[in-house]
């Protein structure tokens, strides 16, 4: 398991292909994070359009990394010991990653409209002081992003595999899949939520340096973001290919 750390450096061509996958993350974020200059927040309340087009442009731009991490999941399941890595091909990677978007969407608004109603129970409850109902309006938030969070892995591996629009919420099947190494799928599982929460910690304790140095900290803050998730993609397909048996798909 802990190979998938430092498999990718046996592509001779990795850190090519990683710097790729860089520049389309990096354009990404620098779209996303130059809208927020234009936020209504920032703005006296005023709206601009620049705001609405930067964000949505950065959006679609993730698409290619979406796409890429998908051939290259793709990729390890077929072949574990895989030391040619696959190389990034932006019209091909753009058209996955809008399919893998389109294939979770269901799963998106389910998360959205849930995360909606319980966040707005939440804070009535908490308006009126009833402690312990909030308490477990709370809890079920928590509770329905672990198990999303928990499954996700499979459901990626499976649409991968079998690409299919019910994938994402096929929770049955996906537990189907877990089942059958539930060790070593917990294992990858919580490898992949202790390394997403390293990066966000470096990410949040950036956030307050960088920010206060203007437009240098926000260049500065996207491309470590952009560089810290880069590689995470690399991480992230090399765990989830050995959290499940490629063969009982």
């Amino acid at each position: 398991m802990l190979n998938s750390f430092v498999y990718m450096f046996r592509d001779k061509d990795f850190w090519k292909k990683y710097l790729s996958l860089f520049g389309v993350l990096l354009i990404a974020n620098l779209l996303i994070n130059w809208s927020s200059t234009f936020s209504p927040i920032l703005n006296n309340g005023q709206t601009s359009c620049w705001y609405y087009i930067l964000f949505f442009v950065g959006l679609i731009v993730l698409f290619i990394p979406y796409g890429y991490s998908i051939s290259l999941l793709k990729a390890k399941l077929e072949d574990a010991s895989l030391t040619e890595l696959p190389s990034i091909k932006i019209m091909q990677n753009f058209i996955s990653g809008f399919k893998v978007i389109l294939s979770a969407l269901l799963l998106i608004l389910i998360i959205v409209i849930s995360a909606f109603v319980l966040y707005n129970l939440n804070s009535i409850l908490y308006k009126y002081a009833v402690t312990f109902m909030s308490f477990v309006a709370n809890a079920v938030i928590l509770l329905a992003i672990f198990v999303i969070s928990f499954f996700l892995i499979s459901m990626c591996c499976r649409y991968v595999v079998k690409p299919s629009f019910l994938n994402f919420i096929n929770f049955k099947e996906a537990a189907k899949l877990i089942n059958y190494d539930a060790a070593k799928y917990l294992n990858a599982y919580l490898l992949t939520v202790f390394s997403t929460i390293f990066v966000y910690l470096i990410i949040m304790l950036s956030v307050s340096v960088l920010t206060r140095i203007g437009y240098i900290g926000l260049f500065l803050y996207c491309v470590l973001v952009s560089l810290l998730w880069s590689y995470q993609i690399f991480l992230f397909a090399g765990l989830f290919s050995k959290a499940v048996l490629p063969e009982k798909i």
